[in-house]
This record gives structure tokens, sequence and C-alpha cells, in this order.
């Protein structure tokens, strides 16, 4: 449960960061969306595949590090302690105290090479599969903010609830990324405030460094 709060709480919150990294993607999806289509809804089924890709992310990674893990029960605290230490980074990213966290999006990079093909395949998205299609492959897109996510899911007790912490995560990004009501607007200003974006960025770093020692605690316990 830990997991899917922090996950809720950093796509709130990050929507600054989501401005800068999908905004201007989500302007060229503008133009790829034909004029006599509803573009709210088309955007908004875009999306819904974004949240789905990173589900599907975060179950097959869980299934794929459990699966590794399960002959050293150790290795999975030192995981968790590598994910504790990312949220670090990112609640000081949302409270505009350190970027370092960012340059995991340099990590992936050859993806979106690999993906561009895939997504100009799907032009013109004048259909909902195409809408969601395109979608699915946008959640692959390099993002520190969605690796930082993905490190919860890597070590949450099950598939079921790392896909559970990735759609969470995803669902959270809605308003900023669709932006298609006046709640959501209203929303963004909320998190987009100074203080507020310290106090939460804060208890989000708590939550990581809560995560580190936790972690190194059952370790120690392993250990004796």
């Amino acid at each position: 449960m830990n997991e899917v709060i922090t996950a809720l709480i950093m796509g709130l919150t990050g929507s600054v960061h989501c401005l800068t990294m999908c905004g201007s993607l989500s302007v060229a999806l503008g133009f790829s969306i034909p004029k006599q289509k509803t573009f709210w809804l088309y955007a908004l089924f875009v999306s819904l595949g974004r949240v789905f890709g990173y589900g599907l992310i975060g179950l097959l990674a869980n299934l794929l590090t459990q699966s590794i893990v399960v002959a050293s029960s150790g290795t999975v605290f030192y995981l968790s302690m590598l994910s504790g230490v990312l949220i670090v980074g990112i609640g000081l990213h949302i409270a505009n105290i350190s970027n370092i966290v960012t340059k995991l999006e340099k990590l992936g990079t050859f993806i979106d090479i690999w993906l561009a093909p895939l997504k100009k395949k799907l032009m013109p998205i004048d259909t909902i599969p195409k809408c969601l299609a395109y979608g699915l492959l946008w959640g692959f897109l390099p993002c520190g903010l969605v690796y930082t996510a993905l490190s919860l899911a890597i070590v949450s007790p099950s598939p079921i609830t790392a896909f559970s912490v990735m759609t969470i995560f995803g669902l959270a990004t809605l308003p900023t990324v669709v932006g298609m009501t006046v709640f959501s607007n209203h929303l963004s200003r909320i998190f987009s405030h100074s203080y507020t974006k310290i106090i939460l960025g804060l208890i989000i770093t708590f939550a990581g460094l809560y995560q580190i020692s936790n972690a190194f605690y059952k370790l120690n316990a392993l250990n004796v």
C-alpha cells in the first residue's frame, strides 16, 4: 500500500516535469489527430493507452526481477534500497532542490529511436485503437519520473501490486497531460505552487529515506 500511495503522490506532483517532458509531444499529437475528430476524446484514449503501458511495464519488470532474486533473498533488499534512493531523488526534484534524478532519462534514449518508426506507422491517429496503441508506445519513452515509479513496482510484493503502482501513477498524471477539465486546471495550479511542491517533495523524500532504512534493517537482520 505504501508503494501505491507514493506512486500516487509522485504522479500528482510531477506535473511540471510532465509538462516539460511531454508538453511538446502533446502538441505534436494534436497535429496528428484529424480536425474532424474530437481532440479531447482522442487525447484521453491516448493517455489511457499510456497508463496501461505503464501498468504492463511494471508487471513485466516485477515478474522478471522477482524471478531473478528468488535465489537470493538479500538481493531484493538491495533493490529496495536503490528504489529508496531514486524516490529521494524524485522528491528533491519535485521540491525544486535537485534535478540530478532526471539524468536517468539519458539511459533510455535508445528506446525512443526504436519506437519512432512504430509511432510513425500509426499516423494519422484517426481511430481509437490507434490512440491506444500510440499511448502504449508513449508509455515506454524514457522519463526519470517513470523510472522512479518503476523502481517501486520492481520491489512490490506481487506483480498485481506492481501493475497497480504503475497504473495509479499513470492515472495521477492524467489531469496534467490531458488537461481536459476545469478541475484539472485548478489541480495543476495547486500542485505547481512552490510551497505545495516543497511540502509534497519532502514527504516523498522522507518516504524514500524510510524505505532505505527499512531495507537496510532487514538486510542486517538477514546477515545476523
